[in-house]
């Protein structure tokens, strides 16, 4: 039981580098802030446990049950902060606590793991709680924003990080002062690599299903739960007879395929991102447990290698961050002149009578100038508001629906591949790791 309250514990606290995602088009019209501006929600929390994710095992290592207590209640604290946040400003920064507190839950977790369970098992049972944790963050992110609104996400935690603080009742971890040696770069770049690649499989799918295809957040969290699903069973049942790295390798390549099938959607539609997610989800199983291990297998200090690994697939997630947004940004804006053209000779070629045609077009227009001023997509409904409801309107209104769902989906077309390339360089320190292997 301890050793599943403290797995929980790791999956609560990495699950927020990712829980917010869905959350973001409604902190973004709450505190009126820019679309740049509002992606630091996400990328403060990552930056933050990116560069203190090894002082943090520094600490551990020597107090780690006292640095699991002060992180849990940090913790707690920070997301009461978020939930109650009177502005951006103090989100921002409650995130940034979060991170620390993060940082030293995740850490003295995986000492107080190895006395309940041992090495070896302690290893894998933190390996997986961290992916499950931030593979499922968008989904309970996206659930909860729908049903109770996007407080609920932090104020859940509260309680929740709390209660995880029995699961240390009786354990004092193994303090130890002996060298660390020396991180793994080979396998810590790969992470990056893979964890930069990630940020399109985590983010931008959601994005694309709730702020492009216009699905709910809490039906958008289900559709992406294909991701870390397929990743548990692909974790559990990969061959004994598979090497690490040999599995490793077939990860990046199955996580980059994945993404590059979503680069290459032929149409809009949910369903069109399943059979992308499951290998994305396949190549999640085998590459960030199987370079996590592997840089922290056999080594004296764990507790400071896994700050190593946590470091490295955080800087991953912002690097991503940092190169995707602006590449979606500007595609989103080129495409949205394509869309408004194509839109046009829809108009134009409808069955609607010719006096409205005018008019419609103009109402079209000034829809997208308000979606452009508040940061969102053109709702084509609100353009069509009191005209008639027959077929020759509902057939207009689907035509440019059409043409605004397929600019949406190439827009996403340029960070997806982007995504896979970046993803690919893994493959560089995975042939390094090879070869020190062999």
């Amino acid at each position: 039981m301890r050793a599943r309250l403290l797995g929980v514990a790791v999956g609560l606290a990495l699950a927020d580098s990712s829980i917010v995602t869905l959350a973001l088009p409604e902190i973004l019209g709450q505190f009126d802030v820019a679309i740049t501006s509002v992606a630091w929600v996400l990328t403060s929390f990552n930056l933050v446990l990116a560069l203190l994710a090894v002082p943090a095992a520094y600490v551990s290592r020597r107090r780690p049950r006292e640095a699991f207590v002060t992180g849990s209640v940090v913790f707690a604290g920070a997301s009461l902060a978020c939930g109650l946040a009177p502005s951006f400003e103090v989100l921002v920064g409650a995130r940034c606590v979060q991170a620390v507190g993060a940082a030293l839950v995740v850490t003295a977790a995986l000492d107080l793991l190895a006395e309940v369970q041992g090495d070896e098992r302690a290893l894998r049972t933190w390996v997986a709680a961290g992916i499950l944790g931030a593979a499922l963050g968008p989904a309970a992110g996206g659930i909860l924003t729908q049903i109770l609104g996007w407080e609920s996400i932090f104020l859940v935690q509260v309680p929740l990080s709390l209660a995880l603080l029995f699961s240390v009742r009786g354990v004092t971890g193994r303090p130890t002062r002996t060298p660390a040696g020396r991180p793994s770069l080979t396998a810590n770049s790969a992470l990056l690599f893979v964890a930069g690649g990630l940020v399109a499989a985590l983010f931008l799918v959601v994005l694309l299903l709730v702020d492009g295809w216009g699905m709910s957040p809490a039906a958008a969290g289900v559709v992406v739960t294909a991701m870390p699903l397929v990743a548990i069973v692909v974790g559990r049942l990969r061959p004994a007879s598979l090497a690490p790295v040999q599995g490793v390798a077939c990860g990046v390549i199955l996580l980059a395929g994945g993404l590059a099938a979503l680069a290459l959607m032929p149409r809009a539609g949910w369903g069109w991102t399943i059979p992308p997610q499951i290998l994305v989800g396949a190549g999640l199983g085998l590459t960030v447990g199987g370079l996590t291990e592997h840089a922290l297998r056999n080594r004296p200090d764990q507790v400071v290698h896994g700050g190593w690994t946590i470091a490295a697939r955080h800087a991953g997630v912002v690097v991503g961050l940092v190169l995707l947004a602006p590449v979606l940004t500007t595609a989103l804006e080129e495409n949205r002149d394509e869309a408004i053209r194509a839109g046009a000779a829809v108009v134009l070629d409808s069955e609607i009578p010719p006096l409205d045609k005018l008019g419609v077009a103009q109402d079209v227009l000034a829809e997208v100038d308000r979606a452009n001023e508040v940061g969102e997509l053109p709702d084509v409904e609100r353009a069509f508001e009191g005209r008639p409801d027959d077929d020759e309107w509902r057939a207009l209104i689907d035509g440019l629906q059409e043409q605004l769902d397929r600019a949406v989906t190439s827009a996403f077309s340029g960070p997806f591949l982007l995504a896979a390339a970046l993803t690919l360089c893994a493959l560089v320190p995975v042939a390094l790791m090879r070869r020190r292997v062999a």
